[in-house]
């Protein structure tokens, strides 16, 4: 049952990591999700460094250093953020140039965040995996 001090929360904590993520500041997102958070970005985690399930803190600070530091963000908009208790939906479009190869990745996105106690939980991000590959390879 979400009350309305749980959806506050969550909108906040969502809000929260968003500001921090246009202001890279990878420290300040990192301090946000729980130690046991449940982290998976959907894709080719064979060719796009940033897919797959990170299994522990360690893993979401390399997702957040690559984010921003081997990709330059283009464009990112968010369209639409929905909360239900501790659920989070962000819906939007993004557009990142991968260093390596020069490429641009642009996609529409779905998030799903879970907040508890103030802190992620879970977050799994949906994105055009397939363009995401093609553009992380030569």
């Amino acid at each position: 049952m979400s009350t309305p001090t749980t959806v506050r929360d969550t909108a906040a904590t969502i809000g929260e990591f968003f500001t921090r993520f246009g202001a890279g500041d990878r420290p300040g997102m990192l301090e946000l999700f729980a130690p046991d958070v449940d982290f998976v970005v959907a894709g080719a985690e064979e060719i796009v460094p940033w897919a797959g399930r990170q299994p522990s803190l360690a893993g979401v600070e390399e997702f957040l250093r690559i984010a921003l530091e081997d990709i330059s963000t283009e464009k990112f908009d968010i369209a639409r953020t929905l909360v239900d208790g501790e659920d989070g939906v962000v819906l939007g479009e993004f557009a990142h140039r991968i260093h390596r190869t020069d490429k641009v990745f642009a996609s529409t996105f779905a998030l799903h965040i879970r907040v508890r106690d103030g802190l992620i939980a879970k977050y799994h991000m949906f994105e055009d995996s397939h363009r995401a590959a093609l553009a992380w390879q030569d």
